[in-house]
């Protein structure tokens, strides 16, 4: 069997190949696409078995990606770090979802339902398991964010990360005991975090509400935050922190 790889992730990509060469030989990997655009063309002309497709990526969502080459594969297996996306992955009749770091025996029994020759997914016939999953999701959402670590991702509690700080296209993440430094954009975290009492207060900074300890008026004024450090707050964000932190208007 035929298989292409699609994760901006270079580091996430080749693990996944080494993973599928240890213990998966039976499935031959075409191509390794670092850039969802890219892997539209590659797919579309070597019509592979399977697609192991990232979801999150810059331009082009994994989503996009297989809307764009319906017929040019037999079945696709969603590997992400974003479990919020698990539920559309089976609505997109996925024939399996894992998330990152892949696990060795989930990678081979997804492969294995390819080995049965299953017709299209029957995962979305079940509506006990998509109901049974999205409240999974939205437990696991609700208390944590996954982050991209030189060992895998790490689960962090919301409840441990003071201050998220943009720096390019960068997003340095600071937490109780450690700092953690991820190649995303400060934005790609705001609708998710949004719902868990986090606030955006500059273009450069979303906040923890939990962790503020005072605020200095001014133009825009100022945070002092549980680990002492200074947030400025831009001019157009004032209102809605004022609004938040002390319910005014």
């Amino acid at each position: 069997m035929k298989a292409i790889l699609v994760d901006d992730e270079e580091r996430s990509a080749q693990n996944l190949r080494l993973l599928l060469s240890q213990f998966c030989p039976q499935l031959e990997v075409l191509a390794v696409c670092t850039d969802a655009r890219d892997s539209i063309e590659t797919i579309n002309a070597l019509k592979p078995d399977v697609i192991f497709l990232d979801v999150e990526m810059p331009h082009v969502n994994g989503f996009s990606v297989l809307s764009a080459v319906r017929g040019s594969f037999r079945q696709v297996i969603f590997t992400t770090a974003h479990a919020q996306y698990a539920v559309q992955a089976l609505r997109e009749q996925a024939l399996d979802y894992l998330m990152k770091p892949v696990d060795p025996d989930e990678l081979v029994n997804a492969v294995k339902r390819l080995d049965a020759k299953l017709p299209e997914s029957r995962l979305l016939q079940s509506l006990e398991r998509i109901e049974k999953l999205e409240q999974q999701l939205r437990r696991s959402a609700a208390s944590h964010l996954a982050v991209q670590t030189v060992e895998g991702y790490a689960m962090v509690h919301h409840d441990e990360i003071i201050r998220m700080e943009a720096e390019s296209n960068y997003t340095h993440i600071h937490c109780q005991k450690k700092k953690y430094t991820v190649a995303k954009s400060l934005g790609s975290f705001e609708e998710q975090l949004n719902a868990a009492g986090f606030l955006r207060v500059h273009s450069s900074y979303i906040v923890n509400m939990k962790h503020v300890r005072h605020y200095q008026r001014g133009d825009g004024g100022y945070l002092v935050m549980s680990d002492g450090a200074s947030v400025e707050v831009s001019r157009s964000r004032k209102k809605e922190l004022l609004r938040v932190l002390l319910g005014e208007e």
